[in-house]
C-alpha cells in the first residue's frame, strides 16, 4: 500500500476536515515523501495525534484532550514560522483554543441537552480548528522541504 494511501486512511479516521486537507496536499506529501522519506513518520504523526484525540474520551474530557494537542501544534507552528502571517495565525488560534477551554467548565454546569448541543457545537468547532491547523502544519513541513531541496 502506498505511504499516502496509508495518510488518506488515517486522514479518514480523523474525520472529514482532515482528510479533505491530506487530499488536497496529496501531490505535495506524496513528491516530498519520495524526496524525504523520513518525512512520512512526522505527517504520519500529526495526523494520528489529530485522529485519536478525544477518540477515546467523550464529552469535556475528550475536548480537553483535542484541545491540548491542538495547543501542541499552535507551539509548534509558532516556534517554526518562516514569516509573521504564520506566526500571528497560530497566536489566534491558541487565543481560540484558550477560549473554548475556558467554557469548558461553565458547560458541565448546563442542563443535559443544553450541554449536549454545546459540546456538539465545540466538537464541529474544533474539528474546524484541527483541520485547519494541520493544512497550515502542512504546509509549513511543505515549504521546509522545498527550502531544504533549494538549497
Amino acid at each position: 500500500m502506498s505511504k499516502l494511501r496509508i495518510l488518506l486512511r488515517l486522514a479518514t479516521t480523523a474525520g472529514p476536515a482532515v482528510y479533505s486537507v491530506v487530499r488536497r496536499y496529496g501531490p505535495q506529501i506524496r513528491q516530498l515523501i519520495q524526496e524525504n522519506p523520513e518525512l512520512f513518520d512526522t505527517i504520519r504523526g500529526r495526523i494520528t495525534s489529530a485522529a485519536q484525540t478525544g477518540k477515546n474520551k467523550r464529552g469535556v474530557a475528550g475536548i480537553q484532550a483535542r484541545i491540548g494537542v491542538l495547543r501542541e501544534q499552535t507551539t509548534y507552528l509558532y516556534a517554526s514560522a518562516n514569516n509573521v502571517g504564520v506566526a500571528e495565525q497560530a497566536t489566534a488560534w491558541r487565543h481560540e483554543l484558550d477560549a473554548l477551554e475556558s467554557a469548558l467548565p461553565v458547560i458541565e454546569a448546563m442542563g443535559a441537552k443544553q450541554r449536549r448541543e454545546k459540546l456538539r457545537s465545540i466538537e464541529h468547532t474544533i474539528d474546524d480548528l484541527s483541520a485547519e491547523i494541520l493544512a497550515l502544519t502542512l504546509e509549513d513541513d511543505i515549504e521546509d522541504a522545498e527550502i531544504v531541496d533549494d538549497e
